[in-house]
């Protein structure tokens, strides 16, 4: 049968989703069924569906019968076997409901039990810890007993956590948290001294006590593995253990700077602690001072000589009196003791610094090595200050004091190290105006470290060679300028030391030049004071006296170098100025007058024109300048020279008695004046090689220079005049004995022979004081040229018929003066020529004057025509033709001598 085609849905009827293939067939047919008759067939259709549906079930049935009875006893099996475990589940839910029940109750008690439990276990963890907490005071005290720091560091530190996180809550344990805060703050402060007795005290052992082997070998290998870049690696391996393993032998400064670093790391009071030893050091340097002081006290002077040569000291240095050897020493000892503990400084520095990058701290907190030697030189400046009498410091005084600057405020060292705002004071750096100040007493000094010497501004220069060296070491470290310590002791020598220089000096001067004896005595040169050459050989004892207290003030300002000796040369130039003032004095004392006013030599030394043409001669080159090469030729012509414009001068008239210098004594004084006048000199000359040698000067001021040539020029001048006046002496006295007017008692021959006698006792007699006095080449100035002033006042004397009578012996004494003075008779050549010329007739001198031509001036020739008209008897006319005969020929030669 088939089915009609599909018709379309009415509008709006939708269609639904199959269940089932019948079903949805059957709805579709009858939703498809527009009428009723359709819908009847499609009814009978079904019906008739059904039925064979159901014929086919019945068959189906009858089929499978048996299989379907064993199915349904098999179901009912089941249902019952299900009624029974349905029964047997209600009564297992019965017993679990009942189970549940007990378990709930017994949870109850088991956690009622563990909370008690978990209360005793807490309250006995809690004992424990009160219990470590209360005994780690005692564990801390017998470890710090036991030298172990780092041990009670840790045991403290574990206590003060336990109290302050686990047990903070127990009010009972208040007061133990402060002991234990207390006890902290007591083990921070044994560490950081024991830090300090490590730096400023290592090693400082007596000196009779002898270093152990293991203890020598420790040392060795500490220095040997120190390692100079720190990191904090390198503290990782300190510990307890490592410090428990330590015995006294093998404790060195390093080890023991790490275990006390790594103690106040533990007790995180690293940061604190460098602010605490900040504010140590200059305790721990008095201390320092302190127990060197005592050290030198005790051990005495002469045990100090004994060791000087291990201590490296010199006790004999230069500027080292025995009152101040004291304090040489303690300045040396100091200074090597502060080099040490500076080295030991920058080691725990290091060290320190490796600990704050393992602790994650900054470094900045960390005092540096210029905070160290700062201190150095403050306590320093202190020590000076009392040792020296100084009555204040200025620490902060201005170093120029030409220019205009505003006040600087004084930095007191108690301020300084109390971290206190300085008061300002006046810029004045010492107060030396007034009398020097008194002695420090017990009672008024700031410091309890003893005295090893009495006080005095003098023992600077004791201390001086320590302090340059150690101002030499601090200056690069602290920056490379001018350390404090040096500007300290520059401006105490600029405004007190040189005075105090000064002083000392014109007193010794004065002392000396108004003795007694002062310009009477003489000597040879000191020998440790200047130059001593063979130049000089006899000099005044006053002025070796007095040139010591201006080499002294010279060599003080040599031992200042750098601190201020510029400065102090004003001593030795006000030293000089001194002296020099009583070299005038002297030189006005000691020049030679004679009752009726000043002599001869004296009037032409106050003519320019004589003075100059004298210093203009060789022969006065030849005796300021003993090294000049001045040829034979040269000084015979200078001696001609001379004699001729000095013979002209005293060729005028007789030269009185009244005009010379009788006297020997007074000559042969003024003969070591020019000595000792120039042996000043030569060593006011020397001052600069002298201050500017080794370990002296390194500059020396144009100012001070200038002054010392022109002090060496004033006694240059005295020198020279007193050289000058012996000279003109000399050659005036040739005039004045060879120029004696003849007495009638005697005979001409006689007469004249003893005016040569006279001139040569005087000039020998000279000689013989003066040659063991003056030097070679100052006393042939005196003496060498006298035999042409001799021929010349012969001459001058024999141009009369009465001195011209004993010619040949007067020249025979004069020859055997010249002899005894071991001066050559070549200069009475001239005097012998003209004795000839008075023995020849007019004709033949004439002759010679044509032929050789003149060998004297024409006045001298006239004279010796007068002579020859007297003694020959020669008339007036026959004269008056020989003179113009002469004159033809003078006049035909030309030359005039």
């Amino acid at each position: 049968m088939s089915s009609p085609p599909p018709t379309k849905p009415p509008r709006g009827v939708k269609q639904g989703k199959e269940t089932s293939g019948l079903l949805m067939s059957v709805i579709r047919t009858l939703s498809a069924s527009e009428t009723n008759e359709q819908r009847e067939k499609e009814r009978a259709k079904l019906e008739k569906e059904y039925k064979k549906s159901d014929a086919r079930l019945d068959e189906l049935v009858a089929a499978h019968a048996q299989e379907i009875m064993e199915v349904m006893q098999k179901f009912s099996s089941v249902v019952s076997a299900l009624s029974v475990w349905g029964q047997h589940c209600d009564a297992v839910v019965a017993r679990l409901g009942a189970c549940r029940g007990l378990l709930r109750l017994r949870r109850d008690d088991l956690r009622r039990l563990w909370a008690d439990a978990r209360t005793h276990h807490y309250a006995l963890q809690m004992l424990t810890d009160i219990e470590r907490v209360v005994v780690s005071e005692r564990s801390t005290r017998e470890s710090l007993s036991a030298g172990r720091v780092l041990s009670a560091a840790h045991t403290l530190s574990a206590a003060l956590d336990t109290a302050n996180t686990t047990l903070s809550h127990v009010t009972a344990l208040n007061a133990t948290r402060q002991h234990l805060q207390l006890k902290k703050r007591e083990l921070v402060d044994v560490i950081v001294r024991r830090l300090s007795e490590a730096v400023y005290r290592d090693e400082r052992a007596p000196l009779t006590r002898r270093v152990s082997a293991r203890r020598r070998t420790a040392l060795l290998l500490a220095e040997l593995t120190k390692s100079e870049e720190v990191t904090d690696a390198y503290l990782q391996e300190v510990t307890p253990e490592f410090e428990a393993s330590l015995s006294e032998e093998d404790k060195t400064f390093e080890t023991t700077v790490m275990i006390s670093l790594e103690a106040l790391g533990v007790l995180e009071q690293l940061k604190e602690a460098t602010e605490k030893f900040r504010v140590q050091i200059q305790h721990e340097l008095l201390e320092v001072i302190d127990s060197v002081s005592r050290r030198i006290i005790e051990e005495g002077e002469v045990e100090a000589d004994a060791e000087c040569e291990e201590d490296g000291e010199i006790p004999d240095s230069e500027g080292v009196t025995e009152t101040g050897r004291p304090l040489a020493r303690l300045v040396t000892s100091l200074g090597e003791e502060f080099r040490a503990c500076a080295t030991r400084n920058k080691r725990l520095l290091q060290l320190w610094r490796a600990s704050l990058q393992k602790y994650r701290l900054p470094d900045s907190c960390l005092h540096t090595e210029q905070h160290y030697w700062s201190a150095v030189q403050q306590v320093l400046q202190l020590l000076l200050t009392e040792y020296l009498e100084i009555e204040s410091v200025n620490l902060a005084a201005q170093r120029s004091a030409g220019s205009a600057v505003a006040d600087s405020a004084e930095l007191r060292l108690a301020d300084y190290f109390a971290k206190k705002r300085p008061q300002r004071r006046r810029a004045k750096l010492f107060k030396l105006s007034g009398p020097p100040a008194s002695s420090p007493s017990l009672a008024g000094r700031r410091h309890t470290y003893p005295l090893v010497c009495r006080p005095d501004p003098a023992h600077l220069h004791a201390v001086l060679p320590a302090l340059h060296p150690l101002c030499a070491h601090i200056e690069p470290v602290t920056g490379g300028g001018e350390c404090s310590l040096r500007a300290f002791i520059t401006d105490y020598v600029r405004s007190g030391e040189c005075e105090r220089l000064a002083a000392a000096a014109r007193a010794t001067i004065d002392d000396v030049m108004r003795a007694p004896s002062a310009w009477r005595e003489r000597g040879s040169p000191p020998a440790s004071y200047g130059k001593t050459g063979a130049r000089h050989r006899t000099i005044f004892s006053c002025c070796g006296g007095g040139w010591r207290g201006a080499w002294e003030a010279a060599r003080a300002a040599r031992r200042c170098g750098a601190c201020g000796g510029a400065d102090a040369l004003r001593a030795t130039s006000a030293a000089l100025a001194t002296l020099a003032t009583h070299a005038r004095a002297a030189h006005t004392r000691l020049t030679p007058t004679t009752p009726q006013g000043p002599p001869r030599a004296q009037r032409w030394l106050s003519d320019d024109d004589i003075v100059r043409f004298l210093q203009s001669l060789p022969n006065w080159t030849a005796a300021t300048q003993p090294d000049a090469k001045i040829s034979a030729d040269d000084l015979k012509q200078a001696y001609e020279r001379e004699a001729e414009i000095l013979g002209s001068s005293l060729g005028d008239g007789a030269v009185t008695r009244k005009e010379i210098i009788s006297d020997i004594n007074a000559l042969a004084d003024l003969a070591v004046l020019c000595e000792t006048m120039d042996w000043l000199s030569a060593n006011i000359r020397s001052l600069p090689s002298m201050l500017g040698g080794p370990g002296g000067l390194s500059k020396i001021s144009d100012k001070f220079l200038n002054d010392i040539a022109s002090a060496a020029m004033i006694f240059d001048e005295i020198s020279h005049k007193c050289l000058l006046f012996l000279h003109l002496e000399m050659r005036i006295e040739c005039f004045h004995y060879l120029g004696q007017e003849e007495l009638p008692s005697e005979s001409a021959e006689g007469e004249a022979a003893g005016g040569a006698a006279l001139l040569a006792h005087a000039l020998l007699a000279f000689h013989e004081h003066a040659h063991t006095v003056m030097a070679p080449h100052r006393l042939a100035y005196i003496m060498s040229g006298v035999g042409e002033m001799m021929s010349a006042g012969v001459v001058w004397r024999w141009q009369g018929e009465a001195g011209a009578r004993g010619g040949d012996a007067r020249l025979a004494t004069l020859r055997h003066c010249l002899a005894a003075l071991s001066l050559p008779h070549r200069g009475l050549h001239r005097a012998h020529a003209y004795l000839h010329l008075l023995t020849c007739t007019p004709e033949e001198i004439i002759t010679s004057v044509r032929e050789k031509g003149a060998q004297f001036t024409e006045l001298e020739y006239l004279n010796a025509f007068k002579v020859i008209e007297t003694r020959r008897g020669i008339s007036p006319a026959d004269m008056k033709v020989h003179l113009k005969q002469l004159s033809a020929a003078l006049g035909h030669v030309g030359v005039t001598v």
